[in-house]
C-alpha cells in the first residue's frame, strides 16, 4: 500500500505524479520543444483560434492532404498583402503573400533538424531559428546546416479561398 507523506499531501502533489510532469517537461526541452510552439503564428504575431476536432473553424479547414484557407476570414488577414505570411501548425503548413496575389505554402518542418514552427520571414527569405538555415521564398536553400530546399505544396486560389495540397 502506498502511502504519502503529510509533506506530500500538503503540496498537491505525490513523488510519481511529479517525476511524470518533470519527465515530460524535461523531455520537451531535450527535444527543443517548446510548448509555445503549438500556436499558429503569423507576420502581425496573432494567434489563429484553435481547431475543433474535425480542423474546422471557419478560417482554415483540413481534410487530409488538403488545407483550404478563406482569407475572407480576419484571422487570415496578413495573407491578404504583399510579404504577409503565418505558420499553421495544426496544418504542418507555412503560407505566404509573395505579391499580393500569388500565394506560396511550404511545410513548416525545417529539413535540417526537423524543427518546427519556429521560423521567421524577413527580406523575402524564412528563416528557421532552430539552426538559421535560410530559404528563399520560393522555398530555395540559402545558406545554413539544412542544405536542401523547402518542400513546396500545391496552392489553387480562387479569389479569397485557397487551397493547399500537401
Amino acid at each position: 500500500m502506498n502511502t504519502l507523506t503529510e509533506k506530500e499531501t500538503r503540496n498537491g502533489m505525490d513523488r510519481k505524479e511529479f517525476l511524470r510532469t518533470a519527465g515530460s517537461t524535461a523531455l520537451f526541452a531535450f527535444l527543443g520543444i517548446s510548448l509555445a510552439s503549438c500556436d499558429v503564428t503569423s507576420s502581425n504575431d496573432e494567434e489563429l483560434p484553435e481547431n475543433g476536432n474535425n480542423g474546422d473553424n471557419g478560417a482554415i479547414t483540413i481534410d487530409g492532404n488538403t488545407v483550404r484557407l478563406n482569407l475572407d476570414d480576419d484571422s487570415l488577414s496578413p495573407l491578404r498583402q504583399a510579404g504577409g505570411w503565418m505558420v499553421l501548425s495544426q496544418a504542418s503548413v507555412i503560407v505566404v503573400n509573395i505579391d499580393g496575389d500569388l500565394i506560396r505554402a511550404f511545410t513548416d518542418v525545417c529539413p535540417h533538424a526537423s524543427c518546427r514552427n519556429n521560423w521567421q520571414y524577413q527580406n523575402q527569405r524564412f528563416i528557421c531559428t532552430c539552426h538559421n538555415s535560410v530559404f528563399e521564398n520560393d522555398g530555395s536553400f540559402v545558406s545554413g546546416p539544412a542544405g536542401r530546399d523547402l518542400p513546396e505544396f500545391a496552392v489553387q486560389r480562387q479569389g479569397n479561398i485557397v487551397t493547399v495540397t500537401k
